[in-house]
């Protein structure tokens, strides 16, 4: 065998051995992290001096077991809103949405979840009207569906669901629909861009969008 056929074979060795270390490392880390996690016990939080971040503790626990009943043990009401809603949005679970008592903190987590399960009527659950018009605003841009805007009570965020469901479905006739001129010039000029049509610019009146068109 010649030295440098036995130079590559040695250097193969080497690199099967980096890579075998490195996937058991990457391996035994993982399986590390997951036992830790299964052990992190909620009340070794008792043992921490400061108030704040033994509750801090019972959230971050509450979140990884999505156990809700950890929750509960926090005394400041709106870590325990938080925690209500990081354990809401784990397991995917509306009903604990309404065990928060802060509307703003109740809000979030239906939107958050309207969101995550793309489900239409969990923003009617929403009291803020502007996050529920985000709400539905969010939700007909993913699903392409323009009736859903007109759910929407602000004009502008109205307009701006038009425009968006418009890019989405690269459908010009919904631009005409804005009654915002802005949200209507930035409507065409993304789908003149998208579809390289140097005519759709004519139908832009801002200048500035115009000759960026």
């Amino acid at each position: 065998m010649s030295k440098g056929i036995g130079k590559i074979i040695g250097i193969i060795i080497v690199a099967v051995i980096l890579i075998g270390g490195i996937g058991g490392y990457v391996y035994f880390e993982n399986k590390s992290s997951k036992i830790a996690n299964e052990n992190i016990d909620e009340r070794n939080c008792k043992n921490m001096e400061d108030p704040s971040t033994v509750e801090a503790c019972y959230s971050e626990i509450a979140t990884i077991k999505q156990n809700l009943s950890i929750c509960d043990k926090i005394q400041i009401q709106e870590t325990k809103d938080q925690c209500y809603s990081r354990v809401a949005s784990a397991k995917k679970d509306l009903s604990i949405c309404g065990k928060i008592q802060d509307s703003n903190g109740r809000d979030s987590c239906y939107f958050n979840l309207a969101n995550v399960k793309q489900n239409l009527s969990v923003c009617d659950k929403i009291q803020l009207q502007e996050t529920k018009d985000y709400c539905y605003s969010d939700i007909a841009y993913v699903k392409k569906d323009l009736p859903i805007c007109d759910k929407i009570q602000d004009q502008l965020r109205k307009d701006d669901c038009y425009s968006n469901v418009a890019i989405a479905k690269q459908d010009l006739s919904i631009c005409d629909k804005t009654q915002n001129q802005v949200s209507k010039d930035y409507c065409y000029l993304n789908i003149a861009s998208t579809e390289q049509d140097l005519s759709l610019c004519d139908k832009i009146r801002d200048q500035a969008y115009k000759d960026d068109c």
